[in-house]
């Protein structure tokens, strides 16, 4: 590689500080000639950005955060004009420091990003709101508006309403804070003219899809309200939740007696404020015979409305999702609670008195296959453990998800956990252990490390989807190996998720 031939006659050079006698390489790599080369622009010269289709461009700004589309509006003309549409904006929220001073919340809304807000919080400001501030927010069509711990005492009726009608999706939080009134009596912060004159509004023009009201310790007092007013508006609305409030009974019958003709889609009622027994209830039949989404919560109900409302729905039913909590059902005949539960797609019941009758009759439809529901949710319920195992394995395999909040607590019993593993091993409906949104970590199974290692493995292999908690490490290493030898096999597992890692298959 070096040349190390001796120039003939060249004279010795008596020096002992040079370099004429140095090995000089005979061959020289092209990178160390022309090392400036290696950084040199390599893109075409023609390449033009801005000749992106809008499609291609609207789908990578999609994945870009509400802060980093602020620069990209900025880079050109073309660029701004994809990045301008509104529905990639979602999750814009007010920064946090124009809650801190007028100044800045003005100064914000000079700008034409202010127009962009998808979120707003009306809560927690270190100053005083006026109608000035609200006068910004006008013209904004909002994806969701909370108003929350916040004094509205200097705020137009009117303006406030607009907003809120305004907005595609309303929560108002009612705060605990109270104001004393002239005549010494303490009223809600949010003020009654002011509930009048949002549902007012809403009687008239709205863009409101959802809308939540819910008071804190106090009831929200909507008594006030006249009834046909209020049943105006609020069966303008596809969604509507009702947290500690408090009604009228014939303000109840007006708003559900119209309610044929109502968008409703989704009711949640948690706690009202009415005295339930004397209320007469036929009045909600066509409301919960023809909505999606039906949470009942702490209602209070008697033996005989529980059951006139699980009589409506066995007759008449188009429900999709269902959520009952804090109630006692143990009076309701196990068939007809069964029959409810399972012709519905996704149920939940939590902190709910029952008996295993009831369960098993729920699990035992459930097994046949003829039943129409593929999520069960079952939180905080006692007995489940005297379920029999075959009933119980042979149902939550025909399910798609299934989540019983307290596993890990000795909901199952060991012959449980066994004989559903043993029906899953030999094919199952199920798609993972858990929730779509919520997984459940194999390791967490009730009585989990006695199940068979090949039964466990060929189980979990029917799965689309599979969690493990790798770094508690429960399961005993025979266990392991079998699920990951099983990997060289026939598996449906497409997913492996652990606390720290995702790896799609």
């Amino acid at each position: 590689m070096f040349d190390q031939k001796f120039e003939v006659g060249r004279p010795s050079c008596p020096s002992s500080h040079h370099t004429c006698h140095a090995l000089k390489p005979q061959y020289q790599l092209s990178w160390e000639k022309n090392l400036t080369g290696c950084f040199e622009d390599r893109a075409h010269a023609d390449a033009n950005y801005e000749k992106l289709p809008k499609e291609i461009l609207r789908e990578i700004f999609d994945y870009m955060k509400p802060s980093v589309l602020k620069s990209v509006i900025l880079v050109c003309k073309y660029w701004k004009s994809v990045a301008d549409e509104p529905a990639l904006w979602k999750g814009f929220n007010l920064p946090s420091k124009c809650k801190k001073s007028g100044k800045k919340f003005l100064k914000f809304f000079q700008k034409s990003i202010s127009s962009k807000l998808q979120i707003l919080s009306l809560d927690n400001f270190a100053f005083q709101l006026n109608d000035d501030h609200i006068q910004k927010l006008l013209n904004l069509e909002l994806k969701k508006l909370t108003i929350g711990n916040i004094d509205l005492f200097n705020i137009s009726d009117d303006f406030l309403a607009q907003v809120v009608n305004n907005s595609k999706e309303c929560e108002i939080l009612e705060p605990e804070a109270k104001l004393n009134t002239s005549d010494g009596i303490n009223i809600n912060i949010l003020g009654l003219n002011k509930l009048k004159a949002i549902f007012r509004k809403m009687e008239s023009e709205t863009n409101l899809k959802s809308l939540t009201l819910a008071g804190s310790d106090k009831a929200l007092d909507l008594s006030f309200v006249p009834s046909s007013s209020l049943a105006n508006a609020l069966n303008k609305l596809e969604s509507l939740a009702l947290c500690q409030v408090k009604f009228r009974q014939n303000q109840l019958k007006t708003i559900f007696d119209m309610s044929v003709e109502t968008k409703f889609k989704s009711l949640d009622l948690k706690s009202l404020t009415l005295d339930l027994d004397s209320v007469d209830m036929e009045i909600f039949d066509s409301a919960f015979s023809n909505l999606s989404e039906l949470i009942l919560n702490g209602l209070g109900l008697d033996n005989n409305q529980l059951k006139h409302v699980a009589e409506n729905l066995d007759k008449s039913c188009k429900l999709k999702t269902l959520k009952i909590s804090n109630t006692n059902m143990k009076e309701l005949p196990p068939g007809l609670l069964a029959r409810v539960v399972t012709k519905i797609s996704c149920v939940g019941i939590e902190s709910v008195e029952m008996t295993v009758d009831q369960l098993e009759q729920i699990f035992h439809i459930i097994s046949t296959g003829s039943s129409s529901i593929k999520q069960l949710n079952l939180f905080g319920i006692a007995d489940i453990h005297e379920i029999n195992p075959e009933t119980l394995a042979k149902g939550i395999n025909k399910l798609q998800f299934f989540d019983f909040a307290n596993i890990g607590e000795n909901v199952f019993t060991e012959n449980q956990t066994k004989e559903m593993f043993e029906v899953m091993s030999q094919g199952t409906s199920l798609k993972k252990l858990g929730t779509a949104s919520e997984p459940l970590a194999l390791e967490w199974m009730d009585n989990i490390g006695k199940v068979d290692p090949e039964i466990l493995a060929k189980a979990i292999h029917n799965l689309e989807e599979v969690t493990l908690a790798l770094e508690e490490s429960y399961l005993p290493l025979p266990q392991y190996m079998a699920i990951f030898k099983k990997f060289g096999g026939k598996s449906k597992i497409k997913k492996i998720s652990s606390q720290e890692e995702e790896i799609y298959l």
